[in-house]
């Protein structure tokens, strides 16, 4: 659920061997000196391996350095400042920490932390370090993004088209299958999550860029991986208090992990979605006709796709002044009935997303639930 995640320690002392073994000094200005981590040297190794280092390192130590000195840490960094002949200091850190988990892990590129992969990961940080968990876990958070990932059964455009307005935002941004919601204090991304790690080649990794551009296309035919996301840049200028609240601290965040996971629901169901079927979810409407349903049950459902098609009341107005006059009455409100029983699977879209995001965010809170019993 957490994905890039900015934060800072204050009075944090980090040992003269971590300065130099992981750390490289940038600068001394202003009575200051400068410290940023080399991620080369970010191993996130366990304490035995540490101990034993002049041993020869075994295949899974290589293969852990070996993943973290090709993590991609434009954009992010971890540093440290103090003053000149200090022990303490301000450790920052931002990084997107939901990533640097699945390369560390091997994992599909669509995995969401859950709570107990969130504990880890943070925790992996405060072992790197040499840093005191109850200390880490008080960080201050300046910047979050908080999302997860849904798979769908259609492809990407049923869903992207769909996407309509959200309560509470002042603009809406459209490019490509991407639509970025935003106000002045926080924005709520939706995208082609599948499109996106493609463009950073982060599926199919051994494949070459065509090959990977036929694949990619191949399986977004029928299936979409869409993610949503909160993106709050400053956390102390975030109005949202349900939230705000939550994401004071990584260890308010852990504390609050499933209540969390609720507010983010309550916020991203003020998304709206446009009231019209696509070509392709009318045909997965059609199959859920067929499933258990009589031949006139799904007669009746090809003739409120007709109406759908052509519009109920363009329909009306054509076939009233053609039809028989003894049965035309009895015809049409037939049609009425077949069309308004059915009209409900206008919002098909939006009550997939509704039931799916749900599903995603309880999967993701249900260890915070079994650890605070």
């Amino acid at each position: 659920m957490v994905d890039l995640i900015k934060f800072y320690l204050e009075n944090i002392r980090i040992s003269e061997y971590i300065l130099a073994t992981k750390f490289k000094k940038i600068k001394e200005e202003g009575g200051f000196e400068y410290f940023i981590a080399d991620p080369g040297m970010i191993s996130f190794l366990s304490k035995k391996g540490k101990s034993e280092g002049f041993k020869p390192k075994s295949e899974i130590v290589v293969r852990q350095e070996n993943i973290m000195k090709n993590l991609s840490y434009k954009n992010k960094f971890i540093s440290f400042k103090r003053k000149l002949n200090a022990k303490e200091g301000r450790l920052s850190v931002c990084q997107n920490i939901r990533k640097d988990f699945i390369r560390i892990k091997n994992l599909n590129p669509m995995t969401d932390l859950n709570y107990l992969n969130y504990v880890e990961i943070i925790e992996m940080y405060a072992d790197e370090f040499e840093i005191e968990k109850e200390k880490f876990w008080k960080a201050k958070i300046t910047q979050v993004e908080l999302g997860v990932n849904i798979r769908f059964n259609m492809n990407i455009a049923s869903i992207m088209s769909s996407v309509s307005r959200m309560k509470g935002m002042e603009n809406t941004l459209r490019i490509g299958n991407t639509v970025n919601f935003k106000n002045q204090k926080y924005e709520v991304s939706v995208y082609d999550k599948l499109e996106r790690e493609s463009q950073q080649n982060e599926v199919f990794k051994n494949a070459s860029k065509v090959r990977r551009k036929h694949l990619v296309k191949k399986i977004s035919k029928n299936n979409s991986f869409v993610r949503i996301e909160l993106r709050v840049k400053r956390v102390s200028q975030f109005n949202r208090a349900s939230i705000k609240s939550k994401i004071q601290t990584l260890e308010s965040i852990k504390k609050n992990f499933h209540s969390l996971g609720n507010e983010l629901y309550k916020l991203f169901v003020n998304i709206s979605f446009v009231n019209e079927i696509s070509s392709d979810i009318a045909q997965g409407l059609v199959k859920s006709q067929l499933n258990s349903k009589s031949e006139k049950a799904f007669d009746e459902y090809l003739k409120f796709l007709g109406l759908k098609y052509f519009g109920v009341k363009k329909f009306i107005e054509f076939a009233s002044p053609i039809l028989n006059t003894n049965n035309r009455n009895k015809y049409l409100a037939n049609l009425e009935d077949i069309y308004n029983q059915y009209k409900r699977d206008d919002d098909f879209v939006k009550k997939e997303f509704h039931r799916k995001l749900s599903a995603r965010i309880n999967k993701l809170a249900v260890p915070a639930i079994s650890s605070s019993n």
